[in-house]
């Protein structure tokens, strides 16, 4: 998630129960965060526990499923769309999903845009799963107007899709019996186990942005604490994959009105000349649609900046193919890194304005700044599938000199795989398609009893 904070503590494998307030210390978001990841992280393992890894909340006699997320075909007295969603609540992994409409189109659901009729033959509808961070930028009721502009808090949201897939894992078949008993067969299929890893050290190297790259000191070397984050940009499946980087874990955005062609008119004066728009800084251009279809945004360096009429415009080198509304909240977020060609150590430029994923055994240690080195390392053996969204974030210190990252055994930095985005599934239904229309529709849902009173 892009919040504005010091740092993400909460670590499932040191087991904290709870975070103690002490009297007279200082207290940081961060302890806030990590209380709220606690309790969520012991919540959501119960409950999965208790449902097991998907289920629906169902009578408590009877053999009748309930109506969460039933998945339906039209009505027979001409109702219109491929498939309708039952209203209600269905479980996975611990993660509560909730539809508020009744018969929910299927190509109307909130979440999942340019949903498209899938060619005919047999479907598994499936339910993916996944936390999106929600900023003031994306959402403004976040806000609180009494402020007269500043935000605070930012939050997450749980958000789920009704999605559709002909294809299936090796060695399985499009059958209800072997989707139950190989279901996380299916979940590796639709979310691949190994997506890179990543390490990171403080080491002196031949980085652009080093202050003196003759020095021999080796550690960190900023005049700031940070918040560093490694995004994928572009991911295995659209080419050559690509990453991004930012001291301020990218979220310092500039949510705009609209962007159309090469100009961006943003909705609020930037807040301090250090998070303003600068000539030649890197932006992504970020929307709804783009964010919820997992797709990577539009690299843009800032070419000029507009401040003096009633609007505050921003002139981009290049824009998005069709002008972006506010209805999908565009935004312009900001990367840290220069525009320089790389090699030698330093992260080589992509062609979509990105950095090249270079995977140890070729480039090894790649310097970002200041002595913070990261290295990509594919798993063992296995095809590497990076993804676009998927991320790291670490800490760099001042006091110390070094950045806050995992060893291994033998006290070197550890290969570590993505922080985030992780998406759960849970089975639906199989769905045949005939003519654009589903013509039959099997329940694969489980269902769980409330305990008896």
């Amino acid at each position: 998630m892009h919040a504005d904070v010091e740092r993400f503590s909460f670590d499932q494998r040191r087991h904290f129960l709870r975070v103690i307030q002490q009297q007279g210390r200082v207290t940081l978001p961060a302890d806030g965060n990590e209380q709220v990841a606690i309790l969520l992280h012991h919540l959501q393992a119960l409950a999965e526990d208790l449902i097991g890894p998907y289920g629906v909340p169902s009578p408590a006699s009877g053999g009748t499923l309930g109506p969460g997320f039933r998945i339906d075909r039209p009505s027979p007295d001409g109702g219109s769309g491929l498939l309708r969603i039952g209203r209600g609540r269905y479980w996975v992994h611990g993660r509560a999903c909730e539809n508020d409409t009744e018969d929910l189109l299927f190509t109307a659901q909130p979440d999942l845009p340019d949903a498209g009729v899938p060619k005919d033959g047999t479907h598994l509808a499936y339910l993916d799963v996944w936390e999106r961070h929600l900023s003031a930028a994306e959402d403004d009721t976040i806000r609180e107007v009494a402020l007269g502009g500043p935000d605070t808090c930012s939050r997450t949201r749980l958000v789920w899709r009704v999605r559709l897939t002909a294809d299936t894992p090796p060695g399985r078949v499009m059958d209800a019996a072997d989707i139950a008993a190989g279901w996380s067969a299916w979940e590796a299929f639709l979310q691949p186990p190994d997506r890179g890893l990543l390490a990171v050290r403080a080491d002196r190297g031949p980085g652009p942005l080093e202050p003196c790259a003759a020095d021999p000191v080796a550690g960190y070397l900023g005049p700031e604490n940070q918040l560093y984050r490694v995004q994928i940009q572009r991911g295995s499946k659209d080419g050559d994959p690509t990453f991004s980087w930012s001291r301020d874990n990218g979220s310092v955005v500039h949510p705009a009105v609209r962007i159309a062609g090469t100009t961006a008119v943003l909705r609020d004066q930037p807040r301090d000349k250090r998070t303003a728009p600068a000539v030649g800084s890197l932006v992504e251009v970020v929307d709804d649609h783009g964010t919820l279809r997992g797709t990577p945004g539009l690299l843009a360096r800032v070419l000029d900046i507009d401040d003096e009429g009633e609007e505050y415009v921003v002139h981009l080198s290049t824009g998005p193919a069709e002008p972006i509304g506010a209805d999908r909240h565009p935004l312009l977020r900001r990367w840290d890194h220069p525009d320089v060609a790389g090699g030698g150590g330093v992260p080589r430029r992509a062609d979509d304005g990105a950095l090249v994923v270079e995977a140890a055994g070729g480039a090894g240690w790649l310097t970002l700044e200041d002595g913070v080195q990261i290295r990509f390392r594919p798993p063992s053996g296995t095809g590497t599938v990076y993804r676009t969204g998927d991320y790291w974030t670490f800490p760099a210190r001042t006091l110390t000199g070094d950045v806050g990252w995992p060893r291994d055994a033998d006290g070197l930095p550890a290969d570590v795989p993505p922080h985030g985005v992780d998406h759960v599934y849970g089975p639906l239904a199989l769905v045949t398609v005939a003519d654009g229309r589903a013509t039959a529709v099997q329940d694969l849902r489980r269902g769980f009893r409330p305990t008896p009173v």
